[in-house]
């Protein structure tokens, strides 16, 4: 049976890697290292290695070995992002700073690259280790914390170290799809991180069912088995389905529409090469690095790389190096399929101080080509002065011009879609007793939870005006967003009612006819018609079924739609 004297001298630890995903733009940003013992035996297990080392005092040792063999291996398989590597507060503090950054350099991996997590809580160690927080920035090499809130500390640790990254501890997202708490307490702590500026990871995604209501909530970050597991080589990632936590317009112009062919680079390229081609193009700022694969895994820019090449000695130093060694290594990458509106906010939400003037886009992983900012932007510009001709008020929600054009296209597209009609149900009687200051908060509250639910890429949210809506549903997996979003509008209507009235169940006011009457709480009715290729129904004949379907579904009570179905089924 192998001793912790005989692991440590014979570095008998295995380093397994999983991967953490970018989902906007659908890239790897990292790999965590996770260390084993010697296979075959009772310590192969991280728990009862490093609960040996523990109990022989030895655990800062221990800790700093698996650093060690993790940035080998880590360059050894030249893995693309981040490296994420646990460490506990009190090796944290034995780091010697100086030897890390030299130690980097030696295996060639950028310290920018290095992750430290915190993994454990501490108690009178702030000041040191804010001090060697601070030193490991200084040398480039970033912070996170892991598994927040799996103790009543976690806030505290957030707010003493600023980190760059936090880890959301799994017992928040289980069971997330089915409790609005928990998502409301997701939504809020993504809130934080995104005033605090720091990038927010959700860790144990295991369902579908948990991913997509995680990216409803527009969570760009994940890890856990449903992307990959803890592997000694990780396997290509097999994305889930993206639902793009949309706007609820219809889907503007693809990437792909707006890609330039570009020069590329391989990743050993010289340096000195890449200077004469800037030499060459005064109007070439930057240049994509692409792997023999056709994987974009950096930029190489202009101005960084004649910087380096003025330094003094910097020809010497520089010249012969291989491009990757001053690439970006984060470079914005977007999918080809994303629309103007979606790559325009994950633009905005990248955190990179030199977010330049051009951008990856890439399909299926594999490099396509350069997008430009400015072609986006003017895009993005011409499309909400159109959306803005014709959008609700209110709302701002596409009004009835766009609610047609999308009608007929989607009809001239030759694909199958179901058409929604909503309305609330007693919202005359609700304006009367509660004025229309009250009324309007309750119509964006509608518009908001359709945007919330049924806002994924291909969907589209018109507002016909009043309390009037229509959905055009491409999207697979309408009728569970329905359902969901029909229940958490029964939940939150509580605070738009008097307490009296609330418990009474509605509330008296006056019928049409001016007479008295009780008129039950609010319900959202929601009728629907479905469409598909051949079945000969024009937009007209649609739309006056969708009136029908809308007639039908007001007369229930309770129930989340209406689909009609039978004799006056659209197709």
């Amino acid at each position: 049976m192998p001793t912790l004297d005989s692991i440590l001298a014979n570095a008998d630890i295995h380093t397994l890697f999983q991967p953490i995903m970018d989902a906007h733009q659908h890239t790897i940003l990292g790999h965590e290292a996770l260390s084993r013992g010697p296979e075959h035996s009772p310590y192969h297990s991280a728990a009862a290695l490093f609960n040996l080392a523990k109990t022989c005092q030895r655990s800062v040792e221990l800790e700093q070995l698996c650093l060690e063999l993790a940035i080998g291996q880590f360059m050894a398989l030249q893995l693309e992002g981040r490296l994420f590597v646990n460490l506990s507060a009190a090796a944290v503090l034995a780091l010697d700073v100086s030897k890390l950054v030299s130690q980097l350099a030696y295996q060639g991996l950028a310290s920018e690259r290095l992750v430290i997590e915190l993994t454990e809580q501490y108690q009178n160690d702030v000041e040191s280790l804010r001090s060697v927080a601070a030193s490991l920035r200084e040398a480039g090499i970033a912070l996170a914390l892991d598994d927040l809130g799996a103790a009543f500390s976690g806030l505290r640790r957030w707010l003493d170290l600023t980190p760059e990254f936090i880890k959301l501890d799994r017992y928040f997202i289980q069971s997330l799809h089915e409790d609005p708490v928990r998502r409301l307490f997701v939504a809020s702590l993504l809130e934080l991180a995104n005033q605090l500026n720091t990038a927010f990871i959700v860790e144990g995604v295991e369902t579908l069912q948990e991913w997509h209501a995680l990216q409803q909530l527009g969570i760009r970050y994940y890890q856990g088995y449903l992307l990959g597991r803890p592997q000694p080589v990780p396997a290509p990632v097999a994305w889930p389905p993206i639902l793009a936590t949309g706007t609820g317009h219809e889907q503007q112009t693809p990437m792909r529409e707006l890609v330039h062919p570009m020069p590329t680079l391989t990743p050993e390229r010289p340096c000195q090469e890449v200077f004469e081609l800037f030499h060459q193009d005064e109007q070439l700022h930057c240049l994509p690095v692409i792997t023999p694969q056709g994987k974009a895994i950096g930029i190489i820019r202009r101005n960084r790389l004649l910087a380096h090449f003025a330094e003094r000695f910097g020809h010497s130093l520089y010249a012969k190096r291989p491009v990757r060694s001053l690439m970006d290594h984060q470079p914005i990458q977007v999918d080809a399929g994303l629309d103007v509106l979606q790559v325009s906010q994950h633009l905005i939400e990248h955190n990179s101080d030199e977010m330049d003037a051009w951008f990856i886009i890439c399909e299926e992983g594999r490099y396509l080509g350069m997008g430009s900012v400015r072609e986006l932007m003017r895009r993005l510009t011409h499309y909400q002065l159109q959306m803005a001709r014709h959008a609700n008020p209110l709302t701002l929600l596409p009004g009835n011009v766009p609610i047609q054009q999308a009608l007929e296209r989607a009809i001239a597209m030759q694909e199958r879609f179901h058409l929604a009609y909503c309305d609330l149900n007693f919202f005359k009687p609700y304006n009367d007793v509660y004025g229309y200051d009250r009324g309007d908060q309750l119509i964006t509250l509608v518009a908001t939870l359709l945007r919330k639910h049924l806002g994924q890429r291909h969907n589209f949210i018109g507002h016909l005006g009043g309390d009037d809506f229509i959905l055009l549903l491409r999207h697979p997996g309408w009728e569970q967003h329905i359902v969901a979003m029909q229940a958490e509008l029964r939940q939150v209507r509580q605070h738009y009612y008097r307490d009296e009235d609330w418990r009474a169940g509605g509330i008296q006011s006056l019928d049409r006819d001016g007479q008295p009457r009780f008129f039950p709480l609010l319900e959202l009715a929601i009728g629907l018609v479905g469409w598909q290729p051949g079945c000969g129904v024009t937009a007209t004949q649609l739309s006056e079924q969708l009136t029908q379907a809308k007639k039908a579904a007001k007369q229930l009570s309770g129930e989340d739609y209406w689909l009609e179905t039978g004799g006056r089924v659209a197709c």
